[in-house]
């Protein structure tokens, strides 16, 4: 899939394998680890994202996510576990408030029920055996309102960025994201502009004019689809 407002990032949405389809989850298995090998940039596959629903906390670990973890050639690729439906465990936060949190202010008493949200997935025997897995997932994203336009995006994307171990994989995907402005401005402020003032000794406004336009040179990369 490709989307006319942002060309540069194309998904790949496999069929449903999880019902125990063996040739499905073969056919899916055979494009990663192609697209995972191939020295063509615009054929590869930089990231994977798998998809767990999160209404059934405590169920086990499914075969077809077994077989995923296990036998995908993942080690290149790193694939970030998508939590949705998170808010499931809104109620299950909120049962678990003890009297003295029911009596916090409203906006306090929500801050501890998110709290015990993000502590439920972290905590969560699925992320735990998923761990253990032969080929583990880099990281986790939670989406929560997802009947809420782009509701969870940003969430996944900056996990995503994280989940990169190459530099030049990381500035690539960044670079895509045109509509996360912010994205963009956090990974060229943490990649490029820490660094540079970091290897200075003198003080930013000592900079000589070379060096100056040498920075906003190299933190632009970070923005290809805005003109200047």
């Amino acid at each position: 899939m490709v989307f006319r407002s942002n060309p540069g990032f194309v998904f790949h949405d496999s069929r449903g394998f999880e019902a125990g389809s063996v040739d499905e989850f073969n056919k899916m298995k055979d494009f990663v680890a192609e697209r995972a090998r191939t020295t063509f940039l615009k054929k590869r596959v930089h990231a994977i994202w798998y998809c767990i629903p999160m209404d059934q906390i405590h169920r086990a670990i499914l075969t077809a996510e077994e077989k995923f973890f296990d036998e995908c050639e993942t080690e290149n690729v790193p694939v970030v576990v998508v939590f949705t439906k998170c808010d499931a465990l809104r109620v299950l936060a909120v049962a678990a408030l003890t009297a003295e949190d029911k009596k916090l202010p409203e906006q306090e008493r929500l801050a501890k029920v998110q709290e015990l949200e993000e502590s439920m997935v972290k905590n969560s025997t699925i992320w735990e055996r998923l761990q253990k897995r032969k080929n583990p997932p880099k990281v986790y994203a939670e989406v929560k309102d997802m009947q809420k336009c782009n509701e969870g995006c940003r969430t996944v994307l900056e996990k995503t960025a994280a989940g990169l171990d190459d530099e030049s994989l990381e500035m690539l995907f960044v670079t895509t994201q045109s509509a996360n402005i912010m994205l963009c401005v956090k990974y060229a402020v943490d990649r490029t502009l820490v660094p540079f003032i970091a290897g200075k000794l003198s003080p930013v406004g000592r900079f000589d004019q070379k060096e100056q336009e040498s920075l906003m040179r190299r933190m632009g990369i970070w923005f290809p689809h805005v003109n200047v």
